[in-house]
């Protein structure tokens, strides 16, 4: 059973104001969080009364569009089945809205509130980033590249002067910067709160906003970095566990993957300037990466 979220901040656009070609809201039901403005609806579709999520424009890094495309790359070419149906898209009052339809399945922190070992679903959890850098990259686009791709500086970040404890680690980036061969599809947003799971097993990915070609490595390090109040892969052995699940499959690049590890280590340290506990799981993590634990 999906969770119910609380309303926890106001909506930009009300969901009921707009025109909808194909469904009519019944009811909200949740509201997720997400950098968008996502709510759980109880729809009309037709003569079926449906739960879909509907996504509204609010980020200013949103590019549904891209998301449409995807989707329906991989649904039309069968590459990749564990997707949302996409019932209708729009633009209201300038912003984009897509409405998409409900995959049941819960998160790894719901599930870790019911099973304090997470072994087995992290070694699924990478296999399926393994299985979705399989897809073939023909036809696709560059993906949207975050300024975590790149290291830290000091025109991104005005605290970066002061934080002596990760002043080494940026050095490392900058001594060690690779150039990044873009030449896997990936999800580009392939973390926890992403990933639904059913049954034990990965039953959705959803937010393809990010997909297209990638670099592997990175993707990899974005589904391991440890966010603030996550309760895994806060260990070398969490990480160690996605990347034998993920070898199963598919190989990667142990010294990128050091790389992308660490860079957003710090990215992640510098945005949580005022979380010390937080920002200490941190340290001992990228020490470990420096000493090649991984």
């Amino acid at each position: 059973m999906s969770k119910i979220y609380e309303k926890y901040r106001d909506l930009i656009t009300n969901p009921f104001d707009i025109k909808y070609k194909n469904i009519e809201i019944k009811e909200i039901i949740s509201y997720p969080p997400a950098g968008n403005d996502v709510v759980e609806c109880l729809c009309k579709i037709g003569k079926d009364a449906r739960n879909v999520f509907i996504k509204i424009e609010r980020s200013k890094v949103c590019d549904f569009a891209t998301e449409i495309k995807n989707l329906n790359y991989l649904k039309n070419n069968s590459y990749y089945s564990k997707i949302p149906n996409i019932y209708e898209s729009g633009i209201y009052n300038n912003k984009q809205y897509i409405v998409l339809s409900k995959i049941e399945g819960e998160r790894l922190s719901d599930i870790l509130i019911k099973n304090d070992n997470l072994r087995k679903e992290l070694y699924k959890y990478g296999q399926e980033l393994a299985i979705i850098h399989r897809i073939p990259i023909s036809n696709q686009k560059i993906a949207k590249q975050r300024a975590i791709n790149s290291y830290p500086n000091k025109t991104m970040y005005t605290t970066l002067s002061k934080e002596n404890n990760i002043k080494e680690y940026i050095k490392f980036l900058e001594d060690n910067d690779f150039k990044k061969e873009l030449t896997t599809f990936i999800h580009g947003d392939f973390h926890y709160a992403n990933v639904l799971w059913l049954n034990n097993d990965i039953n959705g990915v959803i937010d393809w906003e990010y997909s297209g070609i990638g670099l592997r490595e990175q993707d990899i390090a974005w589904a391991c970095t440890l966010r603030p109040g996550q309760k895994f892969m806060d260990t070398m052995e969490d990480i160690q566990t996605f990347l034998k699940g993920y070898s199963e499959k598919e190989k990667f690049d142990i010294e990128k993957l050091r790389w992308c590890l660490i860079n957003s280590y710090c990215h992640f340290y510098l945005m949580n300037e005022n979380n010390e506990d937080y920002k200490n799981k941190l340290l001992i993590l990228l020490r470990n990466c420096m000493e090649e634990k991984i």
